[in-house]
């Protein structure tokens, strides 16, 4: 369905159903076209209906040098910035590469995909959009996917941590940060 006037037009895409499947969004406030806050009753607005799986509390199991989500069962380096400054896509892959010859107990550290990354993000939060309570250190602006863009395959997706949205930047530009990810050891 179309909507919209003479000079702009948005497209509008229905959901019907109560799925469990994709975890809430943490969102508890309504807002205007102008971003000012409106009571939630009656806007058709996530925080009006908080349709989506709760996030267990705690939401993440510390552990030494990582923690664990409870809602993805991902494993998160704890230190989210594992090389210590921007970098390019590939150098990205390699530094994830280089930490399986030092990680314990079998685990086997990746980049993460763009839904990886996103899962993390609180939508009530920003700077960093990530749920309160977490125990991550050295948290930057950006992070690097493994998800390369099919408009612009020199491009790959990332996750802007400081707005919780995705966005795109060029392979080859130092652009991001890398945060390893990998999938938990525990059942």
């Amino acid at each position: 369905m179309f909507y919209g006037g003479k000079d702009q037009s948005f497209m509008v895409w229905p959901v019907r159903g109560r799925g469990v499947v994709l975890p809430a969004t943490g969102q508890k406030q309504c807002y205007d076209a102008e971003g000012k806050e409106i009571p939630c009753l009656g806007s058709g607005q996530d925080a009006e209906f908080h349709f989506g799986t709760p996030w267990p509390e705690p939401r993440f199991l510390p552990e030494t040098e990582s923690i664990i989500d409870r809602v993805t069962g991902l494993r998160w380096l704890r230190n989210a910035d594992l090389i210590g400054g921007a970098t390019t896509w590939p150098e990205a892959l390699l530094a994830v590469k280089g930490l399986q010859h030092i990680a314990p107990d079998g685990i086997e550290w990746r980049l993460p995909n763009i839904n990886e990354l996103e899962s993390l993000v609180d939508c009530a939060r920003h700077s960093p959009a990530l749920p309160m309570g977490h125990v991550l250190i050295h948290l930057s602006e950006g992070y690097w996917s493994t998800t390369s863009s099919m408009y612009e395959p020199d491009w790959a997706w990332a996750l802007y941590l400081d707005k919780g949205a995705i966005g795109v930047g060029q392979k080859s530009g130092r652009h991001f940060r890398v945060w390893p990810v990998a999938d938990s050891l525990r059942s």
